[in-house]
């Protein structure tokens, strides 16, 4: 019989909603305990976000506002923005904590410049439309003609005449390190991560919750629904469900780095209705490609790609870039945005009008850049509802990340080869990684290959995998004192290896 297990405050959702959250809280002398569904933590929306931390105040911002105003040609620009709505406060708030927040927890954050441009009437139009949105932020954008365009980007096409751009409103990161980063140092600082935790029930009792979980049953005075896509039904299991949610998806890109080299910013067609265009560099030299436009999604697994989606993306994106070819994507994948229906343009963070130690935490687009404002938030909210928020002596706001032995100084790395000669062993050459990098990230909570992926890069390179796959598969195997055959892609049923030679018989038929 399994044990009961109590905390004082439950976390569903192991996203950058709930890590965030778990990191803040871990502030405090409280119990905090996260549980997800999944093999590895932020395998949901996060590890499909497209990357981008942005101001909103700002060109980013008012550009996402156009196809609304496109959409609903009755609204003034004073109608679209928001100064004082909940999501654009707190997406502000949290723009300006990334570069301290990403400096603690040793993640890579690179402020940038948005280029937006056109090049006939319709293109004009919009952008027009946009200098008004700007003008009502109180921001005068910088303009720019062609000779100012292909300055910024000489590979860019020669069509475009017009358009505006701005410098710090946008950034980069990698949203995995930064959700990993963010699970790391919580449970540094003492969170308890339970994952392969999925919820089964909710019965509200004594004031609390027992939670029953696929990992057994826990006793909780709080819970917190960060579940993304699934944190209606989190709400229902409770019996506190008062919203619906609705899908959107996108399908992305991923170019080789030969076309990463070739541009500089995040570069926009301007927007028609059914969407615009955005072609980017990342921080690992790649071309990152965001040209589908959203679509409707039946629930959050329709994350399959399309051949199509990929044919009109290419077509887009080569509007910007003509040298762009299908020949360089190396990678694609669809992303699921959530909406909850009784708000669909804003968050919905509040204390449920039911129970008051229930709180939903349904976070809609952007959910990476509020997402240290959204902690704060919700700790304000539980500290509200009684829960003590005595703060600790030792809490240690700071993590490193693996050392890239590839990227050291020559002193640096033939030291950290001396002391293990497994950092000096390249074994996913594309991305320089190697074994030691590896076994790190199994050592930090790694389970998956694509676990190790997401810790190192190892396999994100041209070859996708194709060289290093199976020294993946059996180092994971190694460390975890496991069979071939029972290492997992990214979860149950994504098996690599059909039988180990050390296995009695086949695990499947």
């Amino acid at each position: 019989m399994q044990n009961q297990l109590e905390t004082e405050v439950l976390i569903v959702g192991a996203g950058s909603t709930g890590l965030s959250l778990a990191r803040e809280l871990s502030r405090y002398k409280t119990d905090i305990t996260v549980v997800d569904r999944n093999v590895e933590v932020c395998f949901g929306e996060v590890r499909s976000s497209h990357g981008l931390i942005y101001s909103s105040v700002g060109l980013s911002w008012a550009n996402s506002l156009i196809l609304k105003s496109l959409m609903s040609p009755d609204l003034s620009p004073s109608e679209l923005f928001h100064r004082n709505s909940l999501k654009t406060r707190l997406t502000q708030e949290g723009f300006d904590s990334f570069p301290a927040l990403a400096k603690e927890l040793d993640v890579t954050f690179k402020k940038s410049r948005r280029v937006i441009v056109g090049k006939d009437e319709e293109d004009f139009k919009a952008l027009d439309i946009l200098q008004e949105i700007y003008r009502s932020m109180d921001i005068e954008p910088e303009s720019l003609d062609q000779e100012g365009i292909l300055e910024l980007e000489p590979a860019m096409s020669r069509e475009y005449t017009r358009g505006f751009t701005q410098v710090g409103d946008v950034a980069y990161i990698d949203p995995w390190e930064y959700g990993i980063a963010l699970a790391e140092n919580a449970k540094a600082n003492g969170v308890s991560i339970m994952l392969l935790s999925e919820v089964l029930g909710i019965t509200p009792r004594d004031g609390g919750f027992l939670v029953a979980t696929a990992k057994g049953t826990i006793k909780t005075r709080f819970i917190v629904n960060a579940a993304g896509p699934y944190s209606d039904k989190i709400a229902e299991m409770a019996g506190l469900c008062d919203f619906g949610l609705k899908y959107t998806r996108s399908q992305m890109l991923i170019a080789d780095r030969r076309m990463g080299a070739r541009v500089n910013y995040t570069c926009g067609l301007a927007p028609r209705p059914g969407g615009s265009a955005s072609v980017r560099p990342t921080l690992n030299g790649n071309l990152h490609i965001g040209a589908s436009g959203y679509r409707p999604a039946s629930g959050p697994e329709d994350t399959g790609t399309k051949a199509e989606w990929t044919d009109l993306s290419i077509q887009r994106a080569r509007e910007l870039f003509p040298d762009i070819r299908k020949e360089d994507v190396i990678a694609s994948y669809v992303g699921v945005r959530v909406f909850n229906t009784r708000d669909p343009e804003n968050h919905l963070i509040e204390v449920s009008s039911k129970n008051p130690n229930f709180i939903n935490a349904v976070i809609r687009l952007p959910g990476l850049t509020p997402s240290p404002a959204i902690a704060k938030y919700v700790v304000e909210l539980l500290g509200n509802q009684g829960l003590e928020l005595a703060r600790k002596a030792d809490f240690n706001p700071r993590r490193k990340r693996i050392p890239k032995a590839s990227e050291l100084p020559e002193k640096e790395r033939s030291q950290l080869i001396a002391r293990d000669p497994r950092y000096g062993r390249m074994v996913c050459r594309c991305e320089q990684v190697s074994e030691g990098e590896i076994i790190e990230a199994i050592k930090r909570g790694a389970r998956t290959v694509a676990g190790v992926k997401y810790r190192t890069r190892a396999g994100m390179g041209r070859c996708q995998q194709d060289y290093c796959g199976t020294q993946i598969v059996e180092i994971l195997a190694s460390e975890l004192g496991i069979s071939k055959s029972r290492v997992l892609f990214k979860g149950a049923g994504s098996e690599l290896v059909y039988w180990d030679v050390n296995d009695r018989r086949p695990t499947r038929n």
